[in-house]
């Protein structure tokens, strides 16, 4: 976020001072050729750091962590495949994005440098964002069935009004709520639980690693052991489930 609103910061800022340095006050042509090229780098790193961020990592011990917690036989593979296909999605509707923001931006490049015609790329942008806005309800709604089918052999159910995940695993009701902040994962039990964070949490369990691990903090109350997660490394909240059910059958 800081990040974002540095360079819209640095976008508006470079676009006021080639208008304030220009030799002609009137000539709007170095203003629009700094906001075009502001605007194609600021969009540019934004995108590109997005399709970075969905590549596909392979994570061994998170497909083993999948394994675990899943509720069917064989379950795993069919979470895999559905986070696959939302990956791909999300990936789509990113290049959708690169696109329109394409197309805006050419208007302005047109237009600064008198070329092309920038009515009719504004009239296929119109043309792409109204496609787009068509097809978002069933997109939504593919994504939706795609997450349920994540979710399905975890036995967790995700509320259509919040972002909270809720169900029932091995007799204890579960629920992850997934904040702006991070997530908070809660199991049910009246097992006590020794207050931990961070490193605390990797030498108690032996397992993942401190990066799996940091801004992570657990306690009980005598009615649920809570964790909290600050950050949204995605899926991340899935080890605060194996852990919060692990200590609810470990003994203290």
């Amino acid at each position: 976020m800081a990040a974002c609103l540095l360079g819209i910061a640095a976008w508006i800022g470079v676009t006021v001072l080639a208008g304030a340095l220009a030799d002609d006050p009137v000539d709007p042509k170095p203003t629009l050729i700094a906001f075009a090229a502001g605007g194609s780098a600021f969009f540019g790193a934004i995108f590109g750091y997005s399709l970075w961020r969905t590549r596909r990592r392979p994570e061994p011990e998170l497909d083993a962590l999948l394994g675990e917690l899943s509720l069917e036989p064989g379950g795993s593979a069919g979470i895999a495949a559905s986070i696959g296909a939302s990956r791909r999605l999300v990936q789509a509707y990113l290049v959708g994005g690169i696109v329109v923001t394409a197309l805006g931006l050419a208007t302005i490049w047109q237009e600064a440098f008198d070329a092309g015609s920038p009515r009719w790329t504004l009239y296929a942008l119109g043309v792409v964002v109204v496609a787009w806005a068509a097809a978002t309800p069933a997109i939504v709604g593919w994504a939706w069935r795609q997450s349920a089918a994540v979710l399905a052999p975890l036995g967790l159910t995700q509320s259509r009004r919040s972002a909270t995940l809720s169900g029932e695993r091995h007799g204890r009701r579960v629920q992850v709520e997934i904040t702006s902040k991070g997530s908070v994962t809660r199991v049910t039990t009246t097992a006590g639980a020794p207050s931990l964070d961070g490193a605390g949490i990797l030498a108690y369990t032996g397992r993942g690693s401190e990066r799996i691990w940091d801004g992570v903090e657990v306690a009980a109350d005598g009615e649920a052991i809570t964790v909290w997660r600050k950050g949204h490394e995605s899926p991340a909240w899935l080890w605060d489930l194996w852990l919060a059910e692990r200590l609810a059958g470990a003994p203290i």
